[in-house]
């Protein structure tokens, strides 16, 4: 193959002989190379002239035959010879973030991480909300099933007439009103927590709404690369590991329970039932410590308490079933022992 400068030397020298006209030929001859030239002549089946060997024909031979194709796809692979291949165009480096554009990143960072949270607790008091509200709702529908059928036994004692000679029973009489009372009390209790849970319910769903608005506007903002993926979802714990604490009546307990009627008595072991199932968090049991001492105490309805200390093993001891209005005494006993 020419020299690169001899060849341009000799097509100057051409091109200002003949006014600018550089015939194929020898544009084809001068610039390619002889080996591209007899591989695309190997291609079209050209012979060269003059007794050459195709694989020993020089350039001067093999351009004019390519040189005078007139085929147009043959023509056009003969001209592509002629033109460089494109080089691929780099990729327009990005600058790298400023360190006030990074400063701003970590700031919309953090708000959004903080407005997660913000979201996740305001969900999980959401749900605690209609957990609640459920539970107060079957509450309320049973007490209202109690009420009524108290109501129909208190008209039925008022319908029956007294015995020959004896006296009505006025002390049951007043026991069922009482008791009708307590637990239209308890009733209003209840629609009245609900009432509140209910706005409470409102309000967050509200703030919720706003939260996800917020967190969807500012991880807009944020490059694809800084935001992050929702973590997947704990493993729920499989129930054969749930922990059911188990009961210790002490004879105090029980003698707590003599006078009360079996009404009182039935409702004291259900919300004893549901403590050692459910927990501290259950719904209307209202579990708290008092005084600072060892000594809970747990909600049976609205005017009694048991009273309870929890054992190292998780198990609880049963202490007794009072009276709300007199805590304050049975804890200063309770002290005492």
């Amino acid at each position: 193959m020419n020299n690169a400068g001899l060849a341009i030397r000799k097509l100057t020298e051409r091109a200002l002989a003949k006014a600018g006209e550089l015939p194929l030929a020898l544009l084809l001859e001068s610039l390619v190379p002889v080996r591209r030239l007899r591989e695309l002549a190997r291609k079209f089946g050209l012979s060269p002239k003059g007794g050459f060997r195709l694989d020993k024909a020089p350039a001067n031979v093999l351009a004019p035959l390519l040189a005078e194709l007139r085929d147009g796809k043959q023509m056009q692979e003969v001209i592509e010879l002629l033109v460089p291949a494109a080089a691929p165009e780099p990729e327009p480096e990005v600058a790298p973030p400023s360190a006030e554009q990074q400063a701003l990143l970590a700031l919309r960072d953090a708000e959004v991480s903080r407005l997660r949270e913000d979201l996740e607790r305001a969900r999980e008091g959401q749900n605690r909300a209609r957990d609640r509200e459920a539970e107060l709702q079957r509450r309320l529908a049973h007490e209202e099933q109690v009420v009524t059928a108290l109501r129909r036994d208190l008209a039925h004692v008022h319908r029956e007439p007294s015995a020959p000679g004896g006296p009505r029973d006025d002390r049951a009489v007043r026991e069922l009103e009482q008791l009708v009372h307590d637990l239209e009390n308890e009733r209003e209790g209840f629609l009245a927590a609900d009432e509140a849970l209910r706005r409470q319910l409102a309000h967050n769903q509200s703030r919720l709404r706003l939260l996800e608005l917020h967190n969807a506007e500012l991880e807009s903002l944020l490059p694809k690369g800084k935001r992050r993926h929702k973590p997947p979802p704990p493993p729920a714990a499989p129930e054969a590991e749930k922990h059911v604490r188990l009961p210790r009546f002490l004879p105090s307990f029980y003698k707590s329970l003599e006078g009360r009627d079996r009404r009182t008595v039935e409702r004291a072991h259900q919300a004893i039932l549901l403590f050692l199932t459910e927990g501290h968090a259950y719904p209307g049991l209202e579990v708290k410590q008092l005084g600072g001492q060892d000594t809970w105490s747990l909600r049976v309805s609205l005017g009694l308490r048991i009273y309870f200390r929890q054992l190292p093993d998780g198990d609880i001891e049963l202490i007794e079933l009072g009276d709300r209005e007199d805590q304050n005494t049975t804890l200063r006993r309770l002290k005492e022992r």
